[in-house]
């Protein structure tokens, strides 16, 4: 098993998909826009004078114009953010906030390890920033569909000769380079129009996401990201997998299924209408049916006539169960296919608004047999009382990955390894 490097989250080399600084930004506020399958949640913040990001307003409006596989109502996506990030900024006057970075997740989004090399010389010389740079856009070049975007490429770490997992090669002899990077591209066509939602709402997008990056920013901790440590995001339709070990991402997937399928299971089964089996799922079903008492009763109302029946808890409770077992399988199967579980030595974090169903911190722990915990977003002041939920995990993420990411851009005409790497981020600008 090939062991990666650690990263800083400065290495993380990010796609031409935004508008960087095209009008003057003020780099202390900041919107976060969370496209969702279900929803759109746009949070205003600021970086206040102690440099903390303080949330100055949240905003949630439901939205199904985005699939699992794509855009499919761009009017009602435009529609959704409007009204979202209005509700966030009504509840910061006087603050006017035009830049945006965007999480957007989907099966159209996939992920790659892949390696680059550059030979230096047959008699060997040192390694400068412009061979670096070389390496990763030769890796990013060869593998990248003419008809994808790259959203991030992550160096997970360097070989110089026969010498592997180098952090940084700069000033080190050899003849042959190489880099391992992890890369996250999604179509083109999607990328641009869901870019385009965001334009036609009013906003400009500095930066497209990927939803399980930066809810890893909000969720897990250094040390667990070294130990190894796999971070499950539940959403509506899709279900995002993001391994870290050795301090650097090892393995990212989106899988096609969520929340939501145990919502339509409910509707289907009971004959319920949507926003009943919704309310059903999140007030009064388990995913860990042995805890519910088999004798206890509730009451469902009916599509005919809009009648109401009554059936027991517990049959409720095995409907929900049966989904987030296969939404769980699912994450297994990819771990074991990857030879990932055993290096999962921080366990498993469950986060998204289906981390909060009853019971699902057992069940899982019974099915994989590892550690798990519930991921909250943390590192954030303000509205504490909303933003502590795991619904809110990718756009906490969000923030704190935008205002890092607007640091590195400030920091790019210095020296080292931020330099090289901003000079690669104009690279894939202008190429892909």
């Amino acid at each position: 098993m090939e062991k990666p490097i650690p990263q800083r989250h400065n290495s993380i080399i990010s796609s031409g998909t935004g508008e960087v600084m095209k009008r003057a930004v003020n780099k202390d506020y900041l919107l976060a826009i969370d496209v969702g399958t279900t929803k759109i949640c746009v949070v205003a913040a600021r970086r206040n004078e102690r440099k903390a990001i303080e949330v100055l307003g949240v905003g949630i409006h439901p939205c199904s114009g985005l699939s699992a596989n794509g855009i499919v109502d761009l009017d009602e996506i435009v529609e959704s953010i409007t009204k979202a990030a209005r509700k966030a900024l009504s509840q910061a006057p006087g603050v006017d906030i035009h830049h945006a970075f965007v999480g957007i997740t989907g099966s159209f989004i996939q992920s790659q390890n892949t390696v680059g090399s550059l030979v230096l010389s047959t008699h060997g010389r040192s390694v400068n920033q412009n061979d670096v740079e070389l390496s990763i856009n030769g890796a990013v070049n060869k593998t990248v569909p003419k008809d994808c975007l790259v959203l991030h490429a992550i160096p997970r770490w360097f070989r110089l000769d026969d010498t592997p997992y180098i952090r940084d090669p700069i000033g080190m002899e050899g003849s042959m380079l190489e880099v391992d990077i992890h890369l996250i591209i999604g179509r083109q066509t999607i990328l641009k129009n869901l870019k385009r939602c965001v334009t036609m709402a009013g906003f400009t997008v500095e930066e497209l996401v990927s939803q399980s990056i930066a809810a890893s920013e909000s969720v897990l901790t250094e040390e667990e990201k070294k130990s190894g440590v796999a971070l499950v995001d539940i959403g509506g339709e899709t279900t995002s997998l993001l391994v870290y070990f050795e301090g650097s991402i090892y393995h990212s997937e989106t899988l096609e299924i969520g929340g939501e399928f145990i919502t339509r299971d409910i509707n289907h089964y009971f004959q319920t209408p949507m926003e009943n089996a919704e309310n059903l799922k999140k007030y009064s079903g388990s995913s860990f049916s042995e805890s519910v008492d088999p004798e206890e009763m509730l009451e469902v109302i009916r599509f005919k006539n809009r009648r109401t029946i009554v059936v027991k808890k517990r049959l409720l409770s095995q409907v929900i169960e049966a989904r987030v077992e296969q939404i769980l399988e699912e994450v297994m199967r990819v771990l074991r296919a990857r030879d990932l579980l055993g290096m999962l030595f921080a366990g498993i974090v469950l986060t998204g608004g289906t981390a909060l169903m009853d019971g699902i911190r057992d069940k899982a722990k019974k099915m994989v047999k590892r550690d798990i915990h519930i991921g909250y977003p943390n590192g954030v002041v303000g509205h504490e009382t909303i933003i502590s939920s795991p619904i809110y995990t990718s756009v906490i993420g969000l923030l704190h990955y935008g205002f890092e990411r607007r640091d590195a851009h400030l920091e790019m005409y210095g020296t080292g390894m931020k330099r090289f790497l901003q000079r690669t981020i104009r690279w894939i600008q202008e190429r892909f």
